[in-house]
């Protein structure tokens, strides 16, 4: 889940890092960045204490990053380290990283099915949902055993179910709509 903060951060930057077409170096600069500061727990500690100041985070985060990352990439550090938000640093990697899978024309799906899938029927699965999305599919399959049968797809905050649950989920809405219905005709 991303908040407002870290929606807004990642699109600045990726709008700077699409206009002048780094948006694949920033990205592995983001991730690079996302790992050497949430990898080690006390690099957490120190970067959410309060107690520290900001000069000396932001101090801290020049001598790690200066030169070995993108401008934009320590720019944005600093400003996080500023305003105290480098705990949004996460979010951002994700929102950048699915702004530029959709730029790229790529959605990611996750699969929830009752059983694993062979290879064959992956790949059977992935090309029906890239039909039916218009775009390259990145398919994450989770198993889920109380799915009962079936599989649902999810993407981009779209779900599409193909699952006896999701049917029966379905009917039993429909059968309390209308039965809902019939006791305010009476």
């Amino acid at each position: 889940m991303t908040t407002l903060a870290g929606r807004n951060y990642a699109r600045a930057l990726f709008d700077l890092a699409s206009a002048s077409g780094e948006m694949d170096a920033v990205e592995q600069d983001l991730r690079a960045v996302r790992a050497a500061l949430f990898d080690q727990a006390e690099v957490r500690v120190f970067l959410a204490n309060r107690l520290i100041g900001r000069t000396v985070k932001k101090r801290t985060v020049r001598a790690a990053f200066e030169g070995a990352v993108d401008g934009r990439v320590l720019i944005l550090l600093l400003l996080l380290a500023d305003r105290g938000r480098t705990l949004v640093l996460g979010e951002i990697c994700e929102e950048f990283e699915r702004l530029s899978r959709l730029a790229r024309g790529v959605r990611k799906v996750t699969l929830t099915t009752a059983f694993a899938l062979g290879e064959e029927e992956t790949r059977v699965v992935t090309q029906a949902l890239e039909a039916l999305l218009s775009a390259r599919v990145e398919l994450e399959v989770e198993v889920r055993p109380s799915l009962i049968g079936g599989v649902r797809a999810t993407s981009e905050g779209r779900e599409i179910e193909f699952s006896i649950e999701g049917r029966l989920r379905d009917l039993s809405s429909r059968l309390g709509a209308s039965g809902t219905e019939r006791q305010e005709r009476r």
